[in-house]
């Protein structure tokens, strides 16, 4: 594979990152980008190689020891196999230290940001919804939709129709069918049609 297909291979291999409390409001950690990344790049055969090519020290935050530091960075995916294919990100970072760290955290931050952007990381605060979204794709067997159908349906004028239950299942899961509804709801879903019809008997 050349460079853009191991890049590909390794975006299609990729995990969900959820944001984490941090500092200052809620973040990716870099150890979870690189955790979730680095075997991925050993397994696809894509070397990292990070390079700084400018460095300054700013001014501090007026009345504390706080000092910031910039620099500017690339970041190289090379192809193992063949070097000479590679692809460069660059991206700006800033870091603030009271101490002697600023220059490190400047420089984790750049490496963070450009694998994020790089393999177009998904990154959010919701798992929940996140899953919902997934869920939706990954609808129901036609075996389970002759399961559920008998249940939720009735012969009417034009033909097959939803019945009461059917109707407020969609409703239920705001979907526009039944063959929409998740394939991780359909035992809630059951039982939830079971409870209706119970009701009804």
């Amino acid at each position: 594979m050349n460079i853009h297909q191991r890049i590909n291979a390794v975006m299609k291999d990729s995990e969900y990152l959820r944001k984490e409390a941090a500092q200052q409001g809620k973040g990716v950690k870099y150890d979870t980008v690189i955790a979730m990344l680095r075997e991925l790049l050993i397994k696809h055969g894509i070397v990292m190689v990070v390079r700084q090519f400018e460095m300054a020290s700013l001014s501090g935050v007026e009345g504390t020891k706080q000092k910031i530091y910039q620099g500017r960075y690339e970041m190289d995916l090379i192809n193992m196999d063949e070097p000479e294919q590679i692809v460069t990100h660059s991206a700006f970072a800033h870091g603030m230290d009271g101490g002697d760290k600023a220059p490190g955290k400047a420089h984790t931050y750049a490496v963070k940001i450009m694998l994020v952007k790089g393999f177009a990381l998904e990154t959010g605060e919701d798992e929940e919804s996140r899953a919902e979204k997934t869920d939706k794709k990954n609808t129901i067997t036609q075996l389970q939709i002759n399961e559920l159908y008998p249940l939720v349906t009735i012969q009417g004028d034009n033909g097959i129709e939803l019945n009461a239950i059917g109707q407020k299942l969609l409703s239920a899961y705001k979907i526009g069918n039944i063959e929409s509804l998740p394939l991780s709801k359909f035992n809630e879903a059951m039982a939830r049609v079971n409870k209706m019809i119970g009701a009804i008997k």
